[in-house]
């Protein structure tokens, strides 16, 4: 349950000690860093992280299992019983200084893969930036969020919460903050990366809970060439193209909730197309 009373920390921005030369190039540019918070601050944030059942409740979601709970930026900010640890860490992690560092990081790595980008969207460098579901794109260019995640137990079967994809072509990069519980013994939920086998593939479309599409990729299209494994205090970040192609293993039954941040930065159009 979270604890609006818990003590002051100094919340951190989780790119603060990411340097291009963290950024590995295969299977696509992502970096991966261990213990970018400090562990006082990381403590902070665990011990009052909201359950799957705190999420279901205020947004009226029913907990089912291994299914996806989200409570955004907004949501924290406007939840008088979230920690104010909460409320500063997703200002932090969702404002224009956290676009700006992301971009120094990958900008050159977003241009190489997508060429054409800033005819789209506009110069990177001069976006602005706002926050979803407070700020909209008919005064800024990007929305950012930093939203904490509940992928809620397991029960019956071991599962997927989602297989092989790449995120929304809107979306200019993606980030994963993994905030795993120290009692948590399941196996999987790991994220997997993945790049296209030779030869033909197809994207299928399915609707997402926000009303627009998700795109999925059948697992006999790509080649599974990494894992970056679920833990505590691990972020991954990468900007969105065609290539980042991932998904999530398979987890074993558990009473365990899988827990983590997700940091997006959505755009009004897409950047790219994907084969349907």
């Amino acid at each position: 349950m979270p604890d609006a009373q818990q003590a002051t920390v100094t919340v951190e921005s989780l790119l603060a000690k990411a340097t291009k030369a963290d950024i590995r190039r295969e299977p696509f540019p992502h970096i991966v860093l261990h213990n970018p918070l400090s562990p006082d601050l990381y403590e902070a944030l665990a011990t009052t992280m909201p359950t799957a059942e705190y999420i279901g409740t205020r947004i009226g979601k029913p907990i089912t299992s291994n299914e996806r709970y989200n409570y955004m930026s907004q949501h924290i900010l406007d939840d008088g019983e979230m920690a104010p640890v909460w409320k500063d860490f997703v200002t932090r992690n969702a404002s224009p200084e956290f676009y700006r560092e992301f971009l120094d990081l990958f900008r050159d790595d977003l241009i190489a893969a997508l060429p054409d980008a800033e005819a789209k969207c506009g110069p990177l460098g001069s976006l602005r930036v706002g926050r979803r579901n407070h700020d909209t794109f008919a005064t800024h260019d990007i929305l950012m969020d930093c939203t904490a995640v509940i992928n809620s137990a397991v029960s019956g079967r071991p599962s997927s919460y989602r297989g092989p994809h790449v995120d929304k072509p809107y979306k200019l990069f993606g980030g994963l903050f993994y905030m795993k519980h120290p009692d948590d013994d399941a196996t999987g939920g790991h994220l997997e990366l993945y790049k296209y086998r030779e030869g033909a593939h197809r994207f299928t479309t399915s609707a997402s809970e926000y009303g627009d599409n998700r795109f999925d990729i059948d697992p006999r299209y790509v080649e599974e060439v990494g894992t970056i494994t679920y833990d505590s205090n691990v972020l991954v970040m990468y900007p969105i193209n065609p290539l980042a192609l991932h998904g999530v293993s398979v987890r074993s039954v558990t009473p365990h909730e899988r827990r983590f941040v997700a940091l997006v930065g959505d755009l009004q159009h897409p950047l790219f197309d994907l084969a349907l």
